[in-house]
């Protein structure tokens, strides 16, 4: 089994065993893939483990969730799915707030809504305790993605008018100093830094 059957095996399982027995409908024709979120992704520093797009943005008007590739811990992979699911199941109306809340609470997930997820020693770990041992570990190694540094901080430049610009140090040093003027009001005493 691959991630991507394994992930589509664990929206059905889960969908009956976790949301169906909570009295909660997955609609049937959700996508589910290992891919990176539209925002914080690979060079984030900040990074997005788990996405769903509601119904509207798929041009086969379906639900598609994206389960990060820098994550490979079966618990936190189907925790995050199931998250992931409660959006599906919300089509992503109410963001972290209002049903969606209600929804994770009755699934059993724990935790701010923002990054709430499977915790061990509930009823829902216990759940995918028995799922994992039936169907075995999320078959992925974790990638490892490094963050993106700034390379080139940029260096305010303010004239006195209330223009404003910024450039790189290097440019600035490159500036001869009898030239450096505003580009609105040509005044040539101008603020660097700050």
């Amino acid at each position: 089994m691959n991630r991507e059957s394994y992930l589509i095996n664990a929206t059905k399982r889960l969908a009956k065993s976790v949301f169906a027995q909570a009295g909660i409908e997955v609609p049937s024709d959700v996508k589910v893939t290992c891919g990176f979120p539209v925002s914080g992704g690979a060079g984030s520093r900040k990074r997005t483990i788990g996405q769903c797009f509601n119904r509207e943005a798929s041009k086969a008007g379906v639900n598609e969730i994206f389960i990060s590739p820098t994550i490979s811990n079966t618990y936190e992979v189907l925790g995050t799915l199931i998250h992931e699911l409660v959006h599906a199941v919300d089509d992503c109306v109410n963001g972290h707030r209002g049903e969606f809340v209600r929804i994770a609470d009755a699934v059993g997930l724990v935790g701010k809504p923002t990054q709430c997820g499977a915790e061990e020693g509930t009823e829902l770990w216990t759940k995918l305790e028995k799922y994992i041992a039936k169907y075995g570990e999320y078959p992925h190694e974790e990638l490892m993605v490094e963050t993106k540094t700034q390379g080139t901080r940029m260096i305010k430049i303010e004239c006195s008018c209330g223009f404003k610009v910024r450039a790189s140090r290097k440019v600035i040093e490159e500036i001869d100093p009898e030239h450096l003027q505003c580009w609105s009001c040509g005044e040539t005493s101008l603020q660097i830094g700050g």
